[in-house]
């Protein structure tokens, strides 16, 4: 890990006029992105402070109204676990506060862009709300937990933390950390346990609201899209019932904001529904992540994103669709095999349940399997479940049993035939390269 860059501000500029009608939303439109990640597609620039300013009004000066108004909108977590805000808030008020509060945005899912979209283009807002939360809880510094090779999204709150510090906006002192690039290092109790001065890794650790030793007080850990929204709640705006998604789709990443009146396929459609592109239904679709849950288009099609039920989506974001010419076999056993590989390696079920898990999903996806190897599938699926030290390996246990459900024709053609009737290769979601 390493540290950049330490700022500090003093007073707010003044708004030299009023916040545009888009001060309920965090993108004005969808952004896209190539599929390995690259460049942004047509991205207008970030917002400047004073873009920033005109657009949301200025920083508020006053926290006092926070938690009635966190109460009152329901607001959760936008980093996947969706635990109320309000609940881990006061969690911590209750023991004196925090020391440090951290904006994550360490995207750990390979597919996801929305938290590296809105670094990008709304890094003021994020550092509003880090602001706002520092001062609800006394905390006098601030972290902001990036990836190792984020440097698009590092440059952007570099930028913005300079003219914050020239315009003398008041705010804790922030530096910026960069994590080890691995699909764990995001994970709440693993960022906490890494400022502590222990290893980037989950800990058996305590609840969201629990406290560390760090500084003698606790460490406040929120997603930086979360914090984006509490910064519009400390404004006076309302939280929209919905979320940042990113659709993976033709080619294409798209992250886009979700409402509560879209279902999986309206979704798909503002993300792909271009001029002189035609659209294909998928075959599937995975939703919440490499460790969420396969649904046939069928069944995902009129799946609501958002709202009480909340579906499998709202997880950590992530909508995928597979093409009709992809196998999900092939696609599970890559995404099982990655993984495998970064697991924390703390317990059993995450040491040697999960490259079992691969392996015989690799198989499987070749051909190379008999029927009771799938029902050995089963049966470890069932042994790993609930038992590991935090939730990675339940995640890959979704991940498989969803994909054996959903793709059963495929299972049954797979053993019978002992070849893929889609040629076998993984095609849509990026596995990143191990260096």
């Amino acid at each position: 890990m390493t540290n950049s860059s330490t700022f500090a501000g003093v007073s707010p500029p003044v708004r030299t006029s009023p916040p545009s009608s888009t001060a309920g939303t965090l993108l004005d439109a969808p952004l896209r992105y190539t599929t390995d990640g690259g460049l942004l597609l047509d991205a207008p620039p970030p917002d400047g402070l004073v873009a920033h300013t005109t657009r949301y009004g200025p920083p508020p000066a006053d926290s006092r109204h926070v938690l009635p108004a966190l109460e009152a909108s329901g607001l959760t977590g936008r980093g996947g676990a969706h635990y109320p805000v309000v609940a881990k808030l006061r969690a911590l008020l209750s023991g004196g506060g925090a020391e440090v509060v951290v904006a994550n945005g360490a995207e750990s899912e390979p597919a996801s862009s929305k938290d590296a979209a809105l670094l990008r283009q709304r890094p003021h807002l994020v550092l509003d709300g880090l602001t706002v939360a520092a001062r609800l809880l006394g905390a006098g510094q601030a972290v902001i937990w990036l990836h190792e090779g984020a440097a698009d999204n590092r440059g952007s709150l570099l930028a913005a933390l300079r003219e914050r510090h020239d315009a003398r906006v008041p705010g804790p002192r922030t530096s910026i950390v960069l994590a080890p690039g691995r699909y764990l290092a995001g994970e709440s109790s693993a960022v906490r346990s890494a400022l502590a001065g222990g290893p980037v890794l989950p800990t058996f650790g305590p609840a969201p609201g629990a406290r560390t030793a760090l500084g003698g007080r606790g460490t406040l850990v929120q997603n930086v899209e979360t914090l984006a929204w509490l910064a519009v709640l400390a404004r006076g705006g309302a939280v929209r019932p919905g979320a940042l998604v990113t659709v993976v789709a033709d080619g294409m990443r798209t992250v886009l904001e979700a409402d509560e009146r879209q279902t999986v396929e309206s979704l798909l459609l503002r993300a792909v529904e271009l001029p002189g592109r035609p659209v294909i239904a998928p075959r599937a679709v995975l939703l919440g992540g490499y460790a969420g849950a396969w649904l046939a288009w069928d069944d995902a099609r009129t799946e609501p994103l958002c709202g009480p039920s909340r579906s499998p989506a709202t997880g950590a974001g992530l909508v995928a669709a597979l093409p009709p010419f992809a196998c999900g076999l092939a696609e599970t056993a890559a995404l099982l095999a990655y993984l495998a590989r970064h697991g924390a390696g703390q317990c059993g079920p995450c040491r040697f349940g999960l490259p079992s898990l691969a392996g015989l999903a690799d198989r499987l996806a070749r051909g190379h399997v008999r029927p009771r190897d799938v029902d050995r599938i089963r049966r470890l699926a069932d042994e790993v479940r609930g038992r590991g030290a935090c939730h990675h390996p339940d995640g890959a246990v979704r991940l498989v049993e969803t994909a054996l459900a959903t793709f059963r024709d495929d299972v049954e053609h797979h053993v019978r035939r002992g070849r893929c009737a889609y040629g076998g290769h993984q095609a849509v979601l990026p596995i990143p390269e191990e260096r």
